[in-house]
């Protein structure tokens, strides 16, 4: 089997375990959101994602959405823990949470990242700078009916 069909095979095997994990646990919407993350992770090309369990890689995809969408926060509606995560692919805290900083760091994901959250939280986390230099949340830019560029970016 050569090295494509090696990651097509891996990347339909995490996806699986995403479907189900999303099943039992997520909303259409954080569904959507891990697709989006772990299409994104499929996409890149000096990323290696055929080694290690797929357990582990899925446990990761779900971290990386669950800590963008707030997730661990108890008042949050979707409200997860890291156990259950955990708990779901048989894995643990520790390389799960390495795991999520690596793919965080290889897709260069950033609080608020749009398309992985929702636009709402997206535009609250995400900073623009002003014509005359003032910066504010893209929230605040949107309700001023300002045309911006992204701070960082």
């Amino acid at each position: 089997m050569g090295a494509s069909a090696d990651k097509q095979m891996r990347i339909d095997e995490v996806q699986a375990l995403l479907d189900a994990f999303s099943k039992e646990y997520l909303t259409e919407e954080l569904t959507e959101y891990l697709k989006k993350l772990w299409e994104k992770v499929g996409r890149k090309r000096t990323y290696v994602i055929t080694g290690g369990k797929v357990e582990i890689w899925a446990s990761a995809v779900v971290y990386v959405i669950a800590r963008l969408n707030f997730l661990f926060d108890r008042d949050s509606p979707n409200y997860l823990t890291a156990d259950q995560i955990c708990e779901f692919f048989d894995t643990k805290k520790s390389t799960v949470s390495a795991r999520a900083k690596d793919i965080e760091k290889a897709c260069k994901i950033r609080m608020g990242h749009e398309g992985l959250c929702n636009q709402e939280l997206s535009d609250s986390l995400t900073l623009v700078k002003l014509s005359n230099g003032m910066v504010i949340t893209m929230k605040m830019a949107r309700e001023m009916g300002a045309c911006l560029t992204r701070c960082g970016s």
